[in-house]
């Protein structure tokens, strides 16, 4: 790719680089070589590490007043957790969000307590940087494709695992000349969206594409209207027929359910790079597979969580506590394919299905931990006081802060949380934190062991709150309220379920809290009432009455 550090960090062009020191200090470069020299090359002589060292540098020494997302805005469009590192946590737990902590400044960031701004933007850049050099050094090796500059980092933050491929289609259509053919004439701007919003299985938010292209957010979605009316326009034509066969064949091919991987290596050319829009090929079938949604790992014909409970409601209703075999003849009659089907029942939230030992006629869960409790049992976390589902998509349980709490108590665990955690009944083990391991259990009941430390780091005081998730890598993510100082009961409920946006109506509140419980389409306050009486939520909806 054919873009240079200035490219990526916008105060390089608007400030007088050319008098900063450390800039032309880096001898293994020629002058000028943050404007002039491709990221590939910087990236030949400088590691990762070393450039974020860098930019963290002037961050702090010549732009202490620039937002950390404007310093580097592909920030916006990186996944939180790949800079998961220990400061950068207690950083994203102080701002309470990843779009909060990039609004702050270098300066803001030195003068917040126990947040070491330093180890954070070192962290922050080169995550940036390390995800961003594969991509790099692959382009270096392929044919030659379309340059653009300040467009790079938004378009090479994803990857692709790499499975046991399924039977592949009979065809002999070069389905990427194709797609290649009709997409080629795209200007810049639409190019941007069509990776990031359209083509792509985890789309940016609007606000940070139009942030990214220093552009309102009328314009971002006027484009994207604009290219799915083109898209759609395409896929009636009669040079598009081979491909809508192929469509079908794969729909069959999926079921109502398969995990995304079986998308990818469905059919060789899956894997493939378009030249016209720079994305896997996979990218595209995606966004044109009627009917179909990414979620997590898995491609689901309608809504996911739909599909989860039909599934649990084909088992919990059986006449008698499925087998794993029973089990898998249930689901297919979902349309489940049966290939995929013991995969599926594996990742469905609260099912655990019995089988019998040959050997002994032992019980266990199909996950392989030890249990003899019926399906069923174990309360969905949805419907578990105290837990809500925060934007990045993960469930958090507050925790409202006691004086024993402070002093070292043990934090009881619902059991529908500690199952959404993995957590089994006589397990215990640690889980890392950014103020050191905490101790997860279940022995009588389940538990946080002392939070003591994290309390203590995050200054939390009685009649406060915590939430606490767990990060895909095992790591516990704390997020500190204070105690609601005053306020309307709206925005003391709203603080509850941890939103702390100031102004909106009682309606958006109701919209809000619905949507961090669980509650999916249309919901008024009847329906909240009563999810939140099922939750066993008094203390919502005492503020809501």
């Amino acid at each position: 790719m054919n873009f240079c550090l200035s490219d990526l960090v916008p105060p390089l062009r608007w400030s007088d680089a050319s008098r900063i020191g450390i800039l032309s200090e880096q001898g293994d470069l020629p002058d000028a070589w943050w404007r002039s020299l491709p990221m590939e090359r910087v990236l030949g002589v400088m590691d990762p590490e070393g450039l974020g060292e860098l930019i963290t540098d002037l961050a702090l020494e010549h732009w202490p007043a620039a937002a950390v997302g404007d310093v580097l805005p592909a920030l916006y469009v990186l996944d939180p957790d790949e800079a998961d590192d220990p400061q950068v946590a207690i950083a994203l737990d102080r701002a309470g969000s990843w779009p909060g902590l990039l609004t702050l400044s270098g300066r803001e960031l030195t003068d917040q307590p126990f947040i070491k701004a330093r180890p954070v933007l070192t962290a922050l850049f080169t995550a940036v940087f390390t995800r961003l050099a594969p991509s790099l050094g692959e382009d270096a090796e392929q044919a030659p494709t379309r340059a653009h500059s300040a467009d790079g980092p938004a378009r090479h933050l994803k990857s692709v695992p790499e499975v046991p491929a399924p039977r592949q289609p009979q065809s002999e259509v070069d389905f990427p000349a194709l797609i290649d053919a009709a997409f080629s004439d795209m200007d810049d701007r639409t190019w941007m969206v069509a990776q990031n919003r359209v083509f792509t299985d985890a789309p940016s938010a609007i606000e940070e594409l139009a942030k990214l292209l220093a552009v309102s957010t009328d314009v971002i979605q006027a484009l994207e209207t604009t290219l799915r009316v083109w898209l759609a326009e395409w896929l009636g034509k009669p040079e598009a027929l081979p491909y809508k066969a192929h469509l079908a064949w794969l729909a069959d091919e999926l079921g109502v359910a398969a995990p995304k991987s079986r998308l990818i290596t469905a059919a060789e050319w899956h894997e493939h790079e378009l030249r016209s829009l720079d994305v896997p090929a996979w990218h595209f079938v995606v966004a044109t597979l009627p009917g179909y949604q990414v979620s997590g790992d898995w491609l689901v014909a309608g809504d996911l969580a739909d599909l989860h409970e039909r599934t649990r409601g084909l088992i919990v209703n059986a006449e008698r506590p499925p087998t794993v075999a029973r089990a898998l003849e249930l689901v297919s009659s979902l349309g489940i394919h049966p290939d995929v089907a013991k995969e599926w029942l594996e990742n469905v939230p609260q099912l655990r299905i019995q089988s019998s030992s040959k050997s002994n006629g032992a019980r266990h869960a199909m996950n392989g931990s030890a249990a003899d409790k019926p399906v069923g049992q174990l309360k969905d976390v949805s419907l578990t006081r105290r837990c809500f589902r925060q934007p990045d998509g993960r469930w958090w349980l507050r925790v409202d802060i006691t004086d024993e709490h402070l002093r070292g108590a043990e934090v009881p665990m619902p059991t529908g949380f500690a199952a959404y955690l993995g957590l089994t009944p006589g397990e215990n083990r640690p889980a890392r934190s950014a103020a050191g391991d905490v101790e997860l259990t279940w022995i009588s009941r389940p538990g946080f062991g002392s939070l003591q430390r994290i309390l203590t780091e995050v200054a939390a005081k009685e009649g406060s709150h915590v939430f606490l998730t767990m990060s895909d890598e095992g790591m516990l993510r704390v997020r500190h309220l204070a105690a609601a100082n005053g306020g309307d009961p709206t925005s003391q409920a709203l603080r509850l379920v941890g939103y702390t946006a100031p102004g909106g109506t009682f309606d958006q509140a109701v919209r809000v809290i619905a949507t961090r419980i669980g509650l999916s389409g249309p919901a008024g306050r009847p329906e909240l009432i009563t999810r939140l009486r099922e939750r066993g939520d008094r203390d919502l909806i005492s503020l809501l009455d």
